[in-house]
């Protein structure tokens, strides 16, 4: 008899430590999982084969998708309940929603501002400024999402460039999407010139943040677009001519030599064969020099070309000038050779 009972309570603790073998095995390797899953801080009970979870989730889409997951990835276990609440951190009301872009529009007689920004303050510096340049100022469509993120590295340089575009254009549009990085300006100009002037300007405000420009900027009662054929052809037939080469000037000077002057000639020869294709001059110059005089140096230059090539009978409403001064080197400014190579007129065939 005593025999029988100690073979008994061998075989009732077998059981017992086979089942706490089992249920510790299973709240363990239910454990291990949600770790590796992002989701160590949730407590599992075993119960033979059945398991239990409870504890916090961030998102309310756990609560049925936990258990889910363990019935399915857990080798032996039969049901899987859970009883989990849903606690939003700090760390997820922080997250950045999108913002609208900040769309400003304007006429000769008043302004309109849509958009979303992250507080009341901005909304009221938005206001202000554009009051402070246009005569009347609709903001109805602008409105504060706290959850858009802060506007303070980008936003005072497009309030500039919205005062400078207006300055250059009676009605226009300046499109500022922060979540894409970029700035589109839409305006209309009476000349290739007064457009050219226009984007110089919008890219030097532009330069203070690393936002993309995207232009839409056009010419009143333009031509329509010469054919894309034509303005490669151009464009390949300046590039062989001016390659290896340089329009002479006279020394700190904006006056073409005679050696100059026969390489225009040149060059005119290469734009009479396409006459529907704008072209934009542009003059550089070293690094010798204040920017501010190489700049206008640059400029004045461009514009004794055009001189000469609309003395010569090009019509003057087909080009535009631009003067960038040393702010776009080809060489390297530290060698004679490099510095004559940046003193330089280029000639860009446009397609509009």
């Amino acid at each position: 008899m005593t025999a029988l009972l100690g073979f008994l309570v061998v075989v009732i603790l077998g059981v017992v430590f086979g089942v706490r073998t089992v249920q510790d095995n299973l709240e363990s390797d239910a454990l291990a999982l949600l770790a590796v899953n992002g989701q160590d801080a949730l407590e599992v009970e075993a119960s033979g084969t059945d398991l239990h979870v409870s504890g916090a989730v961030d998102d309310e889409t756990l609560v049925a998708r936990i258990p889910e997951f363990l019935a399915a990835n857990l080798e032996g276990v039969g049901d899987v309940t859970a009883d989990l609440r849903v606690v939003v951190t700090n760390e997820a009301r922080d997250i950045v929603v999108p913002a609208e872009p900040l769309v400003v529009r304007w006429t000769s007689t008043a302004a309109s501002v849509a958009g979303t920004v992250s507080d009341d303050l901005t909304l009221a510096s938005i206001t202000d400024a554009l009051e402070n340049v246009f005569p009347r100022v609709d903001a109805a469509g602008l409105a504060v999402d706290e959850g858009v993120a802060p506007e303070r590295d980008w936003l005072p340089t497009v309030l500039t460039l919205v005062r400078v575009v207006h300055e250059l254009t009676p009605s226009g549009e300046v499109l500022a999407n922060p979540n894409a990085a970029l700035v589109s300006v839409a305006a209309e100009f009476d000349s290739r010139q007064a457009r050219t002037d226009a984007r110089t300007a919008i890219e030097d405000v532009l330069s203070a943040i690393t936002f993309d420009f995207v232009s839409a900027l056009t010419v009143k009662d333009a031509e329509p677009p010469p054919p894309e054929q034509q303005v490669i052809e151009l464009q390949e037939s300046l590039d062989d001519l001016i390659e290896g080469k340089v329009i002479e000037f006279e020394l700190d000077s904006d006056v073409i030599t005679p050696a100059g002057r026969e390489f225009l000639d040149e060059i005119l020869l290469a734009l009479g064969r396409f006459p529907a294709v704008p072209v934009e001059i542009s003059g550089h110059t070293d690094d010798r020099g204040s920017d501010a005089y190489n700049l206008d140096l640059s400029r004045r230059r461009a514009e004794a070309v055009l001189a000469y090539l609309v003395a010569q009978g090009e019509d003057a409403s087909r080009f535009a000038v631009v003067g960038y001064g040393e702010t776009r080197p080809i060489a390297d400014n530290e060698t004679a050779e490099g510095r004559a190579r940046n003193r330089r007129i280029e000639f860009t065939a446009v397609k509009e």
